[in-house]
């Protein structure tokens, strides 16, 4: 497993496990959390950037039999502007002329295959978290927030296709703010700090996903978050949107009178 941030490592290992598996992860120090260690089988932790220690591991892995592997987690975007004095790291950007989150991705799944080491579906170990069709909460968005849920959905899936960032925050069929490398939860702050309260979140997956990274995620931080900035409303894409701590978050969500609903693309 190459483990980012969030609980994601944590929950992908134990289901792994659960299913019979062995777990080794590729951990980044600062990054993936320290409870990894208690999880996984055997974790290897290296500094970001050290490109030429991942390649060593892959290598000592595929000498030992590991054919496949799964991304799990967060790894900030804005990170490929730290560590580029490595050599190994500044010719791994070099190969990468639009440095987007999928091409970037796409470099790592470059290097998994030249050791032999096939990817799989990050979603295939997350079944349990992935949201289903429907209102997720108390109540439902009411008809100005579903105006804005249309307009942001529409939004959404542009900016998706563009691979800059899956969500959009909207005010009364405005874009206030639109995710890019700072992650949703600043996207919504900063959407806060814009327009007020009464902003609807609205974060979908890309066209033509590609499950076995990058896969949108919610959890309690969103939600926090949302409350924070008197946010009223979320919604999420079904069947392919991972939510963590599922029953907690739509408890905080009803205290506060949060709708979150899943919808599905075709809508």
């Amino acid at each position: 497993m190459i483990a980012g941030s969030t609980q994601m490592p944590c929950v992908v290992a134990r289901e792994a496990q659960a299913r019979g598996r062995q777990v080794t992860a590729v951990a980044i120090e600062g990054v993936t959390d320290r409870l990894l260690d208690d999880v996984a089988d055997t974790v290897y932790w290296l500094q970001w950037g050290d490109v030429s220690g991942f390649l060593g591991v892959l290598g000592k892995l595929r000498s030992e039999g590991v054919r496949q592997a799964v991304m799990a987690g967060k790894v900030e975007q804005q990170r490929i502007y730290e560590g580029v004095d490595r050599e190994a790291m500044k010719g791994l950007l070099a190969s990468v002329p639009v440095r987007h989150t999928d091409a970037l991705i796409q470099a790592v799944v470059n290097l998994l295959s030249s050791a032999g080491i096939e990817l799989l579906k990050s979603t295939d170990f997350l079944q349990r978290q992935l949201a289903g069709e429907g209102v997720l909460t108390s109540r439902p968005p009411d008809e100005r927030e579903g105006r804005d849920i249309d307009h942001g959905w529409e939004i959404a899936k542009g900016l998706a296709g563009l691979d800059i960032g899956q969500s959009v925050v909207v005010r009364d069929r405005a874009v206030v703010a639109v995710e890019a490398m700072e992650g949703t939860d600043r996207c919504i702050r900063r959407a806060g700090e814009l327009a007020g309260p009464g902003t609807v979140v609205v974060k979908v997956a890309k066209p033509d996903q590609d499950l076995r990274f990058d896969v949108p995620v919610v959890g309690l931080s969103t939600v926090t978050t949302m409350i924070e900035v008197g946010a009223t409303a979320l919604c999420i894409e079904a069947g392919c949107t991972v939510i963590f701590d599922a029953e907690e978050l739509t408890e905080r969500a009803d205290g506060a009178g949060l709708a979150i609903v899943a919808r599905l693309p075709d809508r």
